[in-house]
């Protein structure tokens, strides 16, 4: 082939090339107006009344002092460790929650058994292990709810659709 053919081919390519680049961006999407995201934030629950306290303000320590000189050297001095602060603050409450009893059993086997049958039926069970007069016992307990209003309201359903009678609320933990 001729070089000047070569030169118009190369030439036509590059131009066919940075059309294909470019024209796109030219031609397509309107500008003006940017993408944006909706984001929506939902309000806090209202049943939760946790209460957060400051920490009290403390001054800053001073560990020890050092003062050099040419007679002495370098002294250090080192302060008295002053008795901690006592704090004014009340003792901070913690979040009260609630569970339905629904079983206490001297055998693992058994509450593990009704348990599983509560969570099989969609109720959130666990099973606790505490000590008793005559050795271990295991607590059936479903939930934990923060309202006993809603603890109420589980025990009434659980009386009702798994026939257990012995349902109770108690605080947790």
């Amino acid at each position: 082939m001729e070089q000047h053919l070569k030169q118009r081919l190369i030439g036509a390519t590059i131009l066919i090339s940075l059309a294909v680049i470019f024209v796109p961006m030219l031609v397509g999407t309107d500008r003006s107006q940017p993408n944006s995201i909706s984001i929506e934030i939902p309000t806090p629950p209202e049943e939760l009344d946790s209460k957060i306290l400051a920490l009290p303000e403390q001054d800053n320590e001073v560990l020890a002092e050092v003062s050099v000189s040419k007679e002495s050297g370098v002294t250090v001095t080192v302060p008295s460790i002053p008795p901690a602060p006592v704090s004014t603050a009340k003792a901070v409450e913690g979040i009260t929650a609630w569970v339905v009893q629904v079983g206490s059993f001297s055998e693992q086997k058994n509450a593990d058994a009704l348990s599983e049958r509560l969570i099989k039926a969609g109720f959130v069970a666990f099973v606790e292990q505490v000590d008793g007069k005559s050795g271990e016992i295991y607590r059936v307990r479903v939930g934990p709810e923060l309202s006993k209003e809603k603890a109420d309201t589980l025990a009434v359903e659980l009386k009702q659709q798994q026939k257990l009678s012995s349902a109770i609320v108690v605080q947790y933990p």
